[in-house]
């Protein structure tokens, strides 16, 4: 009956949307049928098959009712069929059904603006729609925003969620889990001549039940409030300026738990920014940049960082957590592949872990892997590798290193997650407050004294306080450290992480041909607990010539010294030469020389590197170009030496304007371990209604002489304007202890409206 009354649903939202004349022109929607056979072989026996058919549908219907007041319906649908057969010819076949209707109500302003909206999505696993494989889905939102002229904006919002299945009672998959939260905010932002205020406060209520679960019941209360004031004037006609900014983010995080089990439980730590970074000369990179994919719940799409045997050894992938007095004992990398039977990645050797406080060159201490896994996380459906610590660690922020590349190729991180262990008491409820303020102040000054000289003077602090924070004294205490290094311990539970950078550059134009550059820098980092002091100078010149409008020269001198706790640790003296030229109309060379010396006065190694790389740019014709890229590294230190050379070069030719070939060979060596790899690429548009795509790719990896072969290709039939039909081929073959072979042809039809 229950199904019966769901097609009922479907076949009438489809006849109300097509049947309705006044809203044809507001009537959207496409169908897509793709149809797709994958065949595996190993050493010439076939191994597995797997046939899918994936059709989806989709109709929006937008009306306005007023000027103001509108509408949007939508049904969508998606129909799985999948049949794996292994080795020994048994085939499993699953399927999945869905269907979503939604409405969603709006009325519009210029100075305010509601939404509503409800959602209903029905699953099954089962080629017949029976309640023994449904799955329901429910979501409710509303929003309301205000957005006065000149005035602080403010933005309420619901959201209820709830997830619950058919399943007979006795089953242990039953499932039945609501979410809801609400959250209210509010902006402001105020210019006065030089000066500029502004605010931005959130807070949030949620509530999770899951009595299946080990988290049966969570609550959550989360209070975030950003202030910034800045102020920036110009004088003596613009010879000095002078801008200085104050900003502020206090955080405070409730959570209260009720648990199925006591002892010790695995808990995600909540992260506050994703952070990814890469140095080929070594590991252990400095600084890491924000990279806010790593951290955004979207488990599917790719990050960019290719872990892959394509791929580039040294990708730190890190996150800083909201709170460093929890413990993390283990970190989580997703990617985008199946790399459960792969050989690589999958020893503690092949990657290495680190913690540090302030994200700075010199404090990431290293933390030693206990072990890594790989599993699968079905409810994202994707894999990751588990990188488990020997210990529990406390600190900001966590980072693993990639030391060797998957075996397989374009292995994408798609997220990171760190985990802890807690222990839960006989009671079952887990109940914590987290309070975290970060404050930074950012000075500079930039004096022209003389018409070919300027100086700049500038400075920034950065202080964060955890546990047993008072907002007077945090605020008090950033400008007592302005010059002191003096951090009052506070209550008991107060973590205070300081770090401070000034410098000063001038710039002098000696001559019309030579521009020198001077500049001083300091970097410290402290906290209240005297665990970490650590500071470094940096001193650097540079030479600039430009003698002719195709020549471009560059040369620094770079000397960095860092300390800790007033202890010299290590020196490094380094020297770039950077040419960039252009040798005729249209070929453009950039090449870099540079050699560095790292002196370890704490019983390290010392090292030395030596570096040559370039790259050229050529138009050979008005149809051909052509790139270049080269390099050669020789680091060498007391007891070892490593040398390597790589080079690539990529030509494409573009006979005319609806063909495209490009070729490409790449080539590097390592201590005399060779790799290569050769690629074809042709785009062509026969006719203006059908492309055709071809994708060649061989590499060849010592010292095992591993090959990976990669033959793709589509072709796209334009039918009409609203209607295309893709074909697909794909073919890779992969040479280990044994060869593996994949093929997989599909075809997809797309038709829109």
């Amino acid at each position: 009956m229950r199904n019966k009354v769901w097609r009922i649903i479907g076949i009438v939202l489809l006849s109300v949307c097509l049947g309705s004349p006044a809203s044809a022109g507001s009537l959207k929607g496409w169908a897509d049928l793709n149809n797709r056979t994958t065949e595996q072989f190993e050493d010439g026996t076939k191994t597995a098959v797997n046939k899918t058919f994936y059709r989806n549908f989709y109709l929006r219907l937008d009306k306005p009712i007023t000027q103001m007041l509108s509408y949007q319906l939508y049904f969508r649908s998606g129909l799985l069929d999948s049949d794996v057969t292994d080795a020994a010819g048994v085939t499993t076949t699953t399927y999945k059904r869905a269907f979503e209707p939604a409405i969603d109500l709006f009325l519009r302003n210029s100075t305010y603006d509601l939404s509503a909206g409800y959602r209903r999505q029905e699953q099954w696993s089962t080629a017949h729609l029976r309640d023994d494989s449904r799955e329901t889905n429910e979501y409710y939102y509303s929003r309301f925003n205000i957005r006065p002229v000149d005035l602080p904006t403010l933005s309420l919002q619901f959201d209820r969620k709830k997830d619950y299945t058919h399943f007979p009672v006795s089953e242990t998959d039953r499932r039945n889990t609501v979410y809801s939260g609400y959250s209210g905010s509010s902006v402001y932002r105020y210019s006065f001549r030089d000066l500029e205020l502004s605010y931005s406060l959130t807070y949030r209520h949620t509530v999770n039940e899951a009595p299946a679960d080990i988290v049966s019941k969570s609550t959550g209360d989360n209070f975030n409030g950003l202030y910034r004031v800045a102020y920036s004037r110009s004088f003596q006609a613009g010879r000095t300026r002078v801008s200085a900014v104050y900003q502020g983010n206090y955080v405070r995080n409730r959570r209260q738990q009720l648990l199925t089990q006591t002892g010790n439980v695995t808990f995600e730590r909540t992260p506050l920014r994703g952070l990814h970074a890469i140095d080929p000369g070594q590991p252990d990179a400095g600084t890491l940049n924000d990279e806010p994919a790593l951290i955004d719940e979207d488990y599917q799409s790719s990050t960019g960082i290719n872990l892959g045997s394509n791929g580039q050894t040294y990708h730190n992938v890190g996150l800083e957590v909201l709170s460093s007095l929890e413990e993390v004992d283990r970190l989580y990398v997703y990617v985008n592949k199946d790399v459960s039977s792969d050989t690589g990645l999958i020893n503690p050797s092949d990657w290495r872990a680190y913690r540090s406080d302030v994200n700075q060159p010199g404090t990431w201490t290293e933390i030693s892997i206990l072990s890594v896994d790989v599993s699968t996380d079905v409810v994202n459906s994707i894999y990751r590798y588990e990188i488990r610590f020997s210990s529990g660690h406390k600190a900001r922020y966590f980072k693993v290193v990639n030391m060797s590349t998957a075996g397989l190729s374009d292995v994408m991180v798609t997220e990171i997650e760190a985990y802890g262990t807690d222990f839960v008491p006989e009671t079952g409820e887990i109940s914590d407050v987290t309070r975290v303020f970060t404050q930074g102040l950012i000075l500079s000054v930039n004096v022209v004294p003389v018409r070919r000289l300027s100086l700049l003077f500038n400075y920034y602090i950065d202080r964060t306080d955890q546990e047993d924070v008072s907002f007077p004294d945090s605020v008090s205490g950033i400008f007592m450290n302005l010059f002191s290094k003096s951090a009052s311990s506070g209550g008991e539970g107060l973590l205070s992480n300081i770090t401070r950078t000034f410098g000063i550059t001038s710039s002098w134009e000696a001559h019309r041909l030579l521009t020198t550059t001077l500049r001083f820098q300091r970097n410290e980092a402290f906290d209240n607990k005297d665990e970490t002091d650590i500071s470094s100078n940096i001193y650097s010149l540079s030479f600039n010539s430009v003698p002719l409008p195709t020549l471009d020269t560059t040369l620094s001198l770079i000397r960095t010294d860092r300390f800790s706790f007033g202890r010299k640790q290590s020196l490094n003296n380094s020297m770039l030469l950077s040419v960039g030229s252009r040798l005729f109309r249209d070929v453009n060379m950039i090449t870099d020389i540079g050699y560095t010396e790292t002196e370890s006065f704490t019983g390290g190694v010392n090292l030395t590197s030596r570096f040559i790389r370039g790259s050229l740019d050529a138009f050979l014709t008005r149809k051909l170009t052509g790139n270049i890229i080269y390099g050669f590294t020789r680091q060498s230190s007391d007891n070892s030496s490593s040398d390597s050379k790589e080079g690539s070069t990529i030509i494409t030719y573009r006979p005319g304007r609806f063909i495209n070939i490009s070729g490409s060979f790449r080539v590097s060596d390592t201590n005399g371990n060779t790799s290569t790899s050769e690629g074809l690429l042709i785009d062509w548009l026969p006719v203006p209604a059908f492309k055709l795509n071809l994708n060649y790719q061989h590499a060849r990896t010592g010292p095992g002489a591993y090959t990976d072969n990669s033959l793709s290709g589509y072709g796209l039939w334009y039918i009409t304007r609203f209607i295309d039909l893709r074909f697909t081929y794909n073919y890779t073959q992969s040479v280990r202890e044994t060869e593996t072979e994949t093929y997989t042809v599909g075809a997809n039809l797309n038709c829109r409206f």
